[in-house]
Parts: C-alpha cells; sequence; structure tokens
C-alpha cells in the first residue's frame, strides 16, 4: 500500500541521531496517513447511520408509525455498521500487504450492496440511478469488502462531482460486463469531468480537486484494483461527465 501508507524504514542499532529523526518522522507519517485513511473510508458507512436513523425517527413519529419503513432503515444502519468494521479490518490488511479475505460470490452482489447503503442519500440528492450490472452469476474470486470499498468511493465522487450541476439532470450509471479474460465495472457521473490538469494526478494519495477533499479515495482504490491483478482508470464521457473503471480477473 506504498501509495497511501509510507512503510518507515527500519532504525538499525548503529543509526546516527539525523537517521533515527527521519526514521521516527516516517513512522508518525505513516501513522497519520493511516489514520486519515481510515476517517475517510468510514465516513460513507457512518453518513448512511445517521441518515437512517433520522429516516427511522421520522416513520416512527407518523401516525400510525411506519414500521415497515422504520425495519429497512435499520437493517441499513445494521449493515452499515458491519461495513465500517469490515473496511478497517480492510485497511490494516492493505496497509500490512497482506491479500484479505477472497472468497468467491457473484460478481454484481458488491455493487447491489453498495446502492442500497447509500440507497437514502442518494434520493436526498436527486440522483437518477440507471443500473447496468450485467454479470449476473458470474462468479468472481477477491475480497468482497475490498471492492465493496472501490465501488463505494467511485459512486461517492460521482455524487460529488454532481453536486454543482444545477438545472443539468444528475444521473449515475453503474454497470458491469465481461471484457476478455477480465470483469469490468463502470460508474459515469453526469458532472462537470476532470479537468484535464488534474488527470494524471488524481490517484496520487493527498491530492484532491476538492477544497475538502482528503485525497484519499481514488488512492485506496487503485492500490485495492492493482492488489487483486487488475486497473484503475478514468475517461470522459459522451457529452458530460466522467467514466471511471476497474477490471479484476476472471476466475
Amino acid at each position: 500500500m506504498a501509495s497511501i501508507l509510507y512503510q518507515a524504514a527500519p532504525r538499525s542499532a548503529t543509526a546516527s541521531a539525523p537517521q533515527a529523526e527521519q526514521a521516527r518522522t516516517a513512522r508518525i507519517n505513516s501513522m497519520g496517513q493511516f489514520a486519515a485513511s481510515i476517517a475517510h473510508e468510514v465516513n460513507q458507512p457512518l453518513a448512511a447511520i445517521a441518515l437512517n436513523a433520522s429516516a427511522a425517527l421520522r416513520w416512527l413519529e407518523q401516525d400510525p408509525p411506519r414500521l415497515d419503513h422504520v425495519r429497512d432503515a435499520l437493517s441499513i444502519i445494521a449493515s452499515a455498521g458491519n461495513h465500517a468494521s469490515a473496511m478497517i479490518r480492510s485497511l490494516r490488511c492493505l496497509a500490512c500487504k497482506n491479500n484479505g479475505a477472497h472468497a468467491t460470490f457473484p460478481a454484481d452482489d458488491p455493487a447491489r450492496e453498495v446502492l442500497l447503503l447509500l440507497h437514502t442519500e442518494l434520493q436526498q440528492q436527486g440522483i437518477a440511478i440507471d443500473t447496468q450490472l450485467t454479470l449476473g452469476q458470474q462468479a468472481v474470486r477477491a475480497d468482497r469488502v475490498q471492492l465493496q470499498q472501490v465501488i463505494m468511493n467511485l459512486v461517492t465522487n460521482a455524487v460529488d462531482a454532481m453536486r454543482a450541476n444545477g438545472e443539468h439532470p444528475r444521473i449515475l450509471v453503474l454497470s458491469s460486463r465481461r471484457d476478455g479474460a477480465m470483469l469490468r465495472f463502470s460508474v459515469t457521473d453526469s458532472g462537470e469531468g476532470v479537468a484535464p490538469e488534474a488527470a494524471a494526478r488524481i490517484y496520487e494519495a493527498l491530492y484532491s480537486t476538492r477544497p475538502d477533499g482528503m485525497g484519499l479515495g481514488l488512492a485506496i482504490c487503485r492500490a485495492i484494483v492493482e492488489a487483486h491483478g487488475g486497473r484503475l482508470w478514468h475517461e470522459a464521457a459522451k457529452g458530460r461527465g466522467a467514466i471511471f473503471h476497474f477490471t479484476v480477473p476472471s476466475p
């Protein structure tokens, strides 16, 4: 995970004072980036918990209470809490260069699970979702939580890209398909697209085009995708917006 967490060089017994201070600084930088990575990744599940808790309270206050909606909201809250915990474990695996908990499962499942977790926020933002998940029961062998992280980061970035759309429609397309020996997933937004001057740097850790951005989402995505033997890239969408693609090997 060198693109996100800098590995501190081991301190030798004969290290000079300047070398020891450099090693200490490197360790502090690593700890700081790891903490920032955790803060970045758990932000979305925590937001889902807060939004659905508020919704559940509103439905309880109705006369009569909408218990079916409350039950759905509590289910999403439980899933988001478990997801946040799993994401922290996932980041720890990446930082330790551990391959994670690979398993075989239907390739489209992580995308559907992310859309469920983000359903309330997408509704509040007035975003129309177009799902073109065509892999069906096609299996993939991967770390399920890490694939969810990639998709959640890309979807969240797409939502952020469309916040200033004004009168332009907010449309998010989430698609999947076979691409030779690989499985390709794509997230398309109708925002302003990626500025040419930022295109070469957006995958760098700590680089962000947003004033409030941490610059970690795409760096984490790239680390996960490359650890799975795939690649991550983007292109301009037709007319307006951007498309982010990533691939993973088909088993």
